[in-house]
This record gives structure tokens, C-alpha cells and sequence, in this order.
């Protein structure tokens, strides 16, 4: 057994920062009280996810990634098919029942965000996949929020909080779809660069990022702290600047940079999530 290969195939990095993204949403929502159960839950209910996402894609990947990826764990025999749909399984498990011990609510979210994350490898062929990845990323918040009792006070900011994060997302995977666009033409893949074009692509792409601007303003007049309104302000210029630029120039170099750079964008946007309670 390659323990290597198992680190590999449950993308590590990824899985423990969602992990943390889930604790730190808990913690938020709590008002920074630290309650060591709940804490741990989450983590692990971001972890196990995550991770199991990631087994489902590689299994779901197989054949491509022999002839593309052939260093990948299932490819390179590090870890075999079977075991790692045995693997995907038990993931799924563990981050999903744990949570029926403290709310059944937060039971029911998990589940119902590992159903994205797991069945979005066998639906990336449809143009409307790009949904599924942006819906996936307000996991964090929707499951923070239903850790607390007192869901009315934060229902109007987590909802809008939602939406940005929905909308912004979907503007990165629109990004990354007239990026990918050769390699998507060639497998068939039915991305919205694809289907429509690379031209409309982009003005849809244009349009999503002002709207997911939009809605992380109107963030900006609720009751949030001032180191939420300083990072998300930060947040949303440099994602409308890094969009802007990967439209305008639309070339690999300006779509790679607008890639990295919206990215961490919505790292910061994250950070701000985390601190819209602050005391500051």
C-alpha cells in the first residue's frame, strides 16, 4: 500500500483548507466561541468532503488521465480502482453521519454538498456544470450558519454573502472555460466557451463579475465588522481588475495571470468571511 499515493489521490492541501474553511465558517458564526466538538465536526466534515470529491474525480478521470496524467496515483497503480472507490465511499461517510450527533441540519447540508462535489466529475460535460462548482464553494458558509442557534440575526447577510461568493465563482470557472477551450473542444466537453463561443463566453463572463461585485457590496451596508468592509473591498477590486484584463486581452498569458490572480481574490474574500464579526 502507497500511503504517497492515498495523500495524492485526497489532494491534501485541498482537503485540509477546506477543512479549515468549514471551522473557521463555524467559528465566525458562533461569534469566535470556541467549542471544541463543533470545531472538530466541522473540520472533519470539510476534510472527509473535499477529499472524497477528489477520489470520485480521479476515479471518474481514469481513462483521460492514462493518456494525460499518467503520474496520477490510479494511473501509476499506486492505488487501485476498487480501492479507491472503497476509499470515496468511507470519505463520504465519515464527513457526512458524525454530524447527526450534534444537528441533524447540519447532517443534511453536509450531505447535501458532498452530493455536489462527488456527482459534478460525472456531469462536467454539461454546460451547466459550471454551476455545480459554484454552488459547491458556499458550502462552507451554509454550513456555518446552520451551526448557530441564532439563524434569523445572520440570515440576510449569509444569503447575500452566498450569492457573491456563487456569482464570482462562476465568473473564475467561465474564466477558466475560454482558458481551457482548446483542450474542452477536443474532449468534448460542453463548457459555456464551447457551446457558445469564446466571444460570448467572455461578455458572459464580464457580466457575472459585475454582478458578483454588486452583490458583495450590498454586503458592505449590513452590520459587519470594519476588517470585513476593508478585505472584501480589496477582494472584489482586484477580482473586477484580474476579469477586466483576461477580457481585454484574452490571451494565455492574461487568462493564466487572471486565473491566479481571481483566485486569490476570493482567498481574501474568504479571510474577510471569516472576520465579518470582529470586534474590529
Amino acid at each position: 500500500m502507497s500511503i504517497r499515493g492515498y495523500i495524492e489521490l485526497i489532494r491534501l492541501p485541498n482537503s485540509v483548507l477546506s477543512g479549515l474553511g468549514a471551522l473557521f465558517a463555524v467559528l465566525a458564526y458562533t461569534g469566535y466561541v470556541v467549542d471544541y466538538p463543533s470545531l472538530l465536526l466541522a473540520f472533519t466534515t470539510g476534510f472527509f468532503v473535499t477529499g472524497a470529491s477528489m477520489v470520485v474525480n480521479d476515479i471518474v478521470d481514469l481513462e483521460v488521465d492514462k493518456l494525460n496524467k499518467p503520474w496520477k496515483p490510479i494511473p501509476r497503480g499506486a492505488v487501485s480502482p476498487f480501492k479507491a472507490r472503497v476509499l470515496a465511499i468511507a470519505f463520504l461517510a465519515a464527513g457526512v453521519l458524525p454530524n447527526l450527533a450534534l444537528s441533524a441540519i447540519r447532517a443534511l447540508v453536509a450531505g447535501v454538498y458532498a452530493l455536489i462535489g462527488a456527482s459534478y466529475s460525472y456531469l462536467r460535460r454539461y454546460t451547466w456544470s459550471h454551476a455545480l462548482v459554484a454552488i459547491s464553494t458556499t458550502g462552507p458558509i451554509v454550513y456555518g450558519y446552520f451551526s448557530t442557534k441564532t439563524l434569523a440575526s445572520d440570515l440576510e447577510f449569509t444569503v447575500l454573502f452566498s450569492l457573491t461568493i456563487f456569482l464570482v465563482t462562476l465568473g473564475r470557472e467561465f474564466l477558466k472555460a475560454i482558458q481551457d477551450y482548446e483542450g474542452d473542444k477536443a474532449r468534448g466537453y460542453r463548457t459555456i466557451a464551447t457551446v457558445y463561443g469564446v466571444e460570448a463566453a467572455s461578455k458572459i463572463m464580464i457580466a457575472t463579475c459585475i454582478a458578483g461585485v454588486a452583490m458583495a457590496t450590498t454586503t458592505l451596508l449590513l452590520g459587519v465588522s470594519v476588517a470585513y468592509k476593508a478585505m472584501i473591498a480589496l477582494a472584489a477590486t482586484m477580482y473586477a481588475v484580474s476579469i477586466y484584463k483576461a477580457y481585454k486581452e484574452r490571451s494565455k498569458e492574461a487568462l493564466e495571470e487572471g486565473r491566479r490572480n481571481t483566485l486569490i481574490a476570493m482567498y481574501i474574500g474568504t479571510l474577510a468571511f471569516w472576520l465579518f464579526k470582529a470586534p474590529i
